[in-house]
């Protein structure tokens, strides 16, 4: 009667002994679920704000090319009235230093405004 007894009691335990494995195993499981759900979350929210930034920096980086484009078109007529105003001048010098009349050279032909586009567009 004590094999029987004894066979029982090993079955019953490891029953019990499977069960409890069981349970750990799966609230480690669920543990570890819910944390690699939670970083994914975050990760996914990480993403977004990055996205946004990135886009305000595209942004952002259009309007200064824009800005800077003016800028440049702004600085280049300023440098065509400076050197005509350059021109005039140094044959008003001339024409004080010679007492006579000096006849300008033909104005070179306007050139079309550059327009870049940017390599990385």
């Amino acid at each position: 009667m004590r094999a029987p007894t004894a066979l029982l009691s090993v079955v019953i335990a490891g029953c019990v002994g499977g069960f409890i494995g069981y349970t750990v195993a799966t609230r480690a499981s669920h543990e570890t679920i819910a944390r690699v759900q939670q970083e994914r979350d975050l990760a996914l929210v990480r993403e977004q704000e990055l996205r946004s930034q990135l886009q305000e920096a595209l942004t952002a980086r259009a309007a200064l090319e824009e800005e800077s484009q003016r800028l440049q078109t702004n600085l280049t007529e300023r440098l065509r009235r400076l050197e005509e105003l350059a021109g005039q001048l140094a044959r008003q010098d001339l024409t004080q230093q010679t007492g006579q009349e000096v006849v300008p050279p033909p104005a070179p032909p306007e050139p079309a405004p550059a327009t870049e586009e940017s390599p990385n567009e």
